[in-house]
């Protein structure tokens, strides 16, 4: 990953409705060659708008993207060495799966031989060798949106930009999808820019994520950085679930919760009156009572197969969550009602930023 940037975005900004509608506020990253890297957010946070001005059709009101240290923003879409993969699949109904992947070759006017022999390729990569006669009607939902990467690929673009293209998907599907993501973006060796809003995905195929909302990035860094490292209350909360807790400091590295018990946490460092606290539910465990750092009532037990969620409601009223594995002999037994106490490390408490 050395060398110039694949995508090198500054200040980018792009409004709507006459200026009203602000969809990106000076957005500035870089995406490194040969990268997997995810833009993740909630509906309406700008990383859809980000990627279409990537791809060309639109334009930003300020800023510039460069695309391997050359200006991109000037080109119109088609003299773009970048490929889109929406989540409409896209494939035209009226040809044939090869058909399909040839058309971008044809659209090149390479020689016949040579649009053969890549068609091919491209089957096998995803894994749709033998399905080159049949119409995409003729196939299910996750054969067409890799016969539609297929035909992304097949012109060897430099980027390739995927637009929410599993969420069409049923779960299952979506799940071996990722997967088959990940190892296609390995084997062919280019950029990866994929958008989405869910965790989940961002989580088990990102190299890098970028998480973005209300047209801005809040945190870029590996899935790990995010999940484990995030830097503010809306990233800690919107990848995977986080119990926050407001407080106040009470010395160096030290809080105090709205019911006066005192925790210790990583990083010290608070200059605010008031902070606000994450701790993931499975960094937690539950213990007596009297053992526990915090205490309070389970109030719900929701159990998911392989783990275990317990809803306690804590002495000074506030809400906590504790996630459980499943393992043998290891199932907490308790009750609705019960009086139990948390316990975690002062590693698994963040300062988090509002």
């Amino acid at each position: 990953m050395s060398g110039p940037f694949a995508i090198d975005c500054r200040g980018l900004v792009k409004t709507f409705a006459g200026g009203s509608v602000r969809a990106l506020d000076g957005v500035s990253l870089s995406i490194r060659e040969n990268e997997f890297f995810t833009l993740l957010g909630p509906s309406g946070c700008g990383k859809t708008t980000l990627l279409r001005l990537i791809a060309g059709f639109e334009q930003q009101d300020a800023g510039e993207i460069d695309l391997h240290g050359e200006r991109l923003d000037h080109l119109p879409p088609y003299k773009r060495p970048v490929n889109t993969v929406f989540q409409s699949y896209a494939v035209f109904p009226h040809l044939t799966v090869a058909e399909n992947v040839a058309f971008g070759l044809e659209m090149k006017r390479l020689p016949r031989a040579d649009i053969a022999a890549r068609v091919m390729a491209m089957l096998t990569l995803v894994k749709l060798d033998g399905l080159g006669s049949r119409r995409p009607t003729q196939l299910s939902g996750g054969q067409q949106q890799r016969v539609a990467l297929a035909r992304a690929l097949a012109t060897a673009p430099k980027v390739l930009l995927l637009d929410e293209p599993l969420s069409a998907l049923d779960l299952k599907l979506r799940t071996d999808m990722q997967i088959e993501l990940k190892r296609l973006q390995s084997e062919v060796g280019i950029t990866f820019v994929f958008v989405t809003h869910d965790q989940h995905e961002a989580l088990t195929m990102s190299d890098r994520i970028a998480v973005m909302n209300h047209g801005r990035v809040l945190q870029i860094g590996t899935p790990e950085d995010v999940y484990e490292r995030p830097t503010s209350r809306f990233v800690a909360d919107f990848i995977g679930e986080t119990n926050l807790l407001a407080a106040e400091p009470a010395g160096p590295g030290l809080f105090r919760l709205a019911g006066g018990d005192i925790l210790q946490a990583e990083p010290a460092a608070a200059s605010a009156i008031a902070v606000t606290l994450g701790i993931r539910p499975e960094r937690a465990e539950l213990c007596a009572s009297a053992e526990g750092i915090l205490r309070g009532r389970v109030e719900h037990i929701s159990y998911m197969g392989t783990d275990t969620t317990y809803h306690l409601r804590l002495t000074d009223s506030g809400l906590f969550r504790v996630r459980t594995q499943n393992r043998d002999g290891a199932l907490v037994r308790v009750r609705l009602g019960d009086a139990v106490g948390v316990r975690f490390p002062p590693a698994a408490v963040r300062l988090l930023d509002e």
